[in-house]
């Protein structure tokens, strides 16, 4: 009699497959093994376990190795549960889970211990920090898992309440996860951690070498890490005792993964906390409507921090309407504002200047024949950068020299090109041109090429080695510059054009963010926006600081349109190197399309990017305005169509782009 188990494989498929193993191998449901698929060895877990008399041994391969750690019944439901909701392989979402390499799973006994605590440097809340964190700790009292949004403006102290809350839940001997929405990462963050806790936490993010990965997972499986730091795929990682997950920044769009499983970590880490009972921390100065529609259908909880730590007041918003304001030509900061920006250097205080637009100039145009300058592989144009002396395209990366360069269309060479629109890099050609004393200090990812390089520019504002920052939204993520004052936006309107029904809310909370980098020493500070539009409604909600009015007619808007967080959407994107080949599968898509009461289809049409790293993309929309499982709807649709080998079919559940 020999022993069999049915294996999910860490691979993009839903099957299972069967391996014989022996009584010594030990195993059991969840246990992590390797095994031989398609010529190659990968990781899998056990699904389930049975004996059989009546099977070819030949044609059955044999578990090749087993690991000493398991993955617990309630990991493996949360497993089937990512996939189901978001139409994703298991073996997909395996793979998040066993990440890399099967050495991180199959050595023996290779735990790495845990530095030794030290003494907690624990800070003293404030009347309202203290209310916040005793009305937390009543919910999770009073609940087996429960979803929290920890609410409060920028420099109101949101940090330290949810310290003291991982404080308590490393107490109970339980494991924390905080979330963060990227890698920006700061050694400051870090190391109010290591001061705060007395020791250091474990950081995972795509950087970390798969050397210290393997360490950091021995120490997730063993137990050993108390306090991991991490972006979205810290998520899924096999902790053997998760007891709190806080997600810092929840309103971030980088939460969402938009390729090879697309998922949003924010509303994956409530399912992982309703399932092994735990709690939620959503933490934002400005959260995502999808979490305040959830807070007013009860099905989470609210804390709001009402004040700033300091007794600093609040940054002052105004407006600089444009189009009063006669910009000199190659000029795109206001004269208004460099006198602004003037001031605070005579006063030895910073100033920022934010566009969230990387490079120099968003589109090179030739002079001869209008041609815009693309993307041999995407369909975007490229964006001329300076510093690297590169178009560059920022969906797929690929360059050309922007000197020497001849037009795509007429094979014109002769220098004749335009630069349209205006990066970061242009706008520090005008400050450094307009200000040739001033130390000035580009904070962008082109800029900023390693997490060393990132720790050091942050150190130096701090420290008042910049007196002008020019930024992109990386600027924007919670960083504490005591001695910045001054805030201008150089196109506060950029966000609102186009189509994307998130346009109000993208915009605003980006806004918000950015004004709050003002004023958070002991110095008031003021925020001004260059804007064409001074009477969108948008951009007067926030020069009000208004946020529950903006809050309650963006709501509005939203249910008047059924649109989501009271909907919901779906997205089916149709790839494929060969466009008809694409167009065709859309077509019989299109014929096999269910007629449903209350659910819409649209498309196909191009996908916001109708060509990405050579690949033609198509769309269709999918609204079912009843909020009922969209899955079962797009299952059975998809189900009516056969498959293509060279066209791939992919499902994004809660589409965040339009455009």
């Amino acid at each position: 009699m020999t022993n069999f188990a049915n294996i999910l494989v860490a691979y993009p498929l839903d099957q299972e497959f069967t391996y014989a193993f022996t009584e010594e191998q030990q195993i059991k449901i969840g246990s992590i093994v390797l095994v031989s698929f398609r010529s190659k060895k990968y990781l899998g877990v056990v699904r389930s376990i049975g004996k059989t008399t009546n099977v070819d041994l030949n044609k059955i391969k044999s578990i090749a190795d087993v690991s000493n750690y398991t993955l617990p019944q309630k990991i493996l439901k949360f497993l089937d549960w990512i996939a189901s909701y978001n139409l994703i392989f298991k073996g997909q979402v395996l793979k998040m889970i066993l990440p890399k390499s099967d050495t991180y799973f199959l050595l023996k006994d290779e735990v790495e211990t845990n530095i030794e605590q030290a003494v907690a440097n624990q800070l003293e809340l404030n009347a309202t920090q203290n209310k916040a964190k005793v009305e937390i700790e009543a919910i999770i009292q009073d609940n087996d898992y429960s979803t929290i949004l920890l609410d409060g403006m920028p420099g109101s102290g949101k940090t330290e309440v949810y310290f003291q809350l991982i404080e308590k839940n490393i107490a109970n001997k339980k494991q924390s996860l905080i979330m963060f929405p990227e890698v920006s990462l700061t050694n400051e963050f870090i190391n109010r951690i290591e001061k705060r806790f007395g020791y250091s936490p474990d950081i995972w993010h795509s950087k970390i070498t798969p050397s210290k990965k393997k360490k950091i997972i021995h120490r997730i499986l063993s137990g050993d890490t108390k306090i991991l730091v991490g972006t979205r795929s810290a998520l899924f990682l096999p902790y053997k005792n998760l007891g709190m997950v806080v997600v810092d920044e929840e309103h971030d769009s980088s939460y969402k993964q938009e390729e090879k499983g697309i998922y949003n970590a924010r509303d994956m880490s409530v399912v992982r906390a309703s399932i092994e009972k735990f709690t939620v921390v959503l933490v934002s100065a400005t959260p995502s409507l999808e979490t305040i529609y959830n807070i007013n259908q009860k099905k989470y909880f609210h804390i709001r921090l009402e004040n700033k730590f300091s007794k600093t007041p609040e940054p002052k918003i105004q407006i600089i309407d444009m189009k009063k304001s006669k910009l000199k030509k190659n000029n795109w900061v206001s004269e208004e504002l460099k006198k602004i920006i003037k001031s605070r250097l005579s006063k030895k205080e910073q100033s920022l200047l934010f566009i969230n637009k990387r490079g120099y100039a968003p589109m090179i145009i030739c002079k001869s024949c209008g041609h815009k300058f693309t993307c041999k592989n995407c369909s975007s144009y490229l964006v001329e950068h300076l510093k690297d002396k590169k178009l560059l395209c920022h969906h797929c990366g690929y360059k050309l020299g922007s000197f020497k360069i001849k037009c795509q269309s007429c094979n014109n060479e002769d220098d004749s090109f335009v630069d349209y629109g205006a990066g970061i890099e242009k706008i520090y050609n005008e400050i450094a041109r307009d200000f040739p004393t001033a130390q000035i200090c580009l904070f962008s990812s082109d800029h900023i090429k390693s997490n060393d390089d990132l720790n050091d520019k942050v150190e130096k504002i701090f420290n008042n080695k910049f007196d002008i920052i020019i930024g992109t939204q990386l600027i924007t993520k919670g960083y504490h510059f005591p001695n910045l004052t001054c805030v201008g936006v150089v196109d506060a309107d950029m966000t609102l054009r186009g189509g994307d029904l998130r346009a109000s809310e993208k915009t605003y909370q980006m806004l918000y963010q950015v004004a709050g980098r003002a004023g958070r020493g002991n110095i008031a500070g003021d925020v001004y926006l260059q804007t064409y539009f001074p009477e969108n409604e948008t951009i007067k909600d926030l020069t009000k600081m208004d946020r529950e009015q903006f809050y309650k007619k963006e709501l509005k808007i939203r249910m008047n349109a059924n649109l989501p967080p009271v909907s919901k959407m779906a997205a089916i994107i149709v790839s494929g190197s060969n466009i008809s080949e694409v167009q065709q599968v859309c077509l019989r898509l299109s014929q096999s399309m269910p007629k449903i009461d209350n659910v819409d289809f649209y498309g196909p049409a191009p996908a916001p990017l109708s060509r990405l790293k050579g690949k033609h993309r198509l769309r269709f929309l999918i609204h079912e305005k009843k909020g009922r499982k969209i899955q079962k709807i797009i299952q059975h649709w998809l189900a009516k169509v056969p498959r293509s080998s060279t066209v791939l079919i992919t499902t994004d559940i809660d589409p965040h782009n339009f455009t």
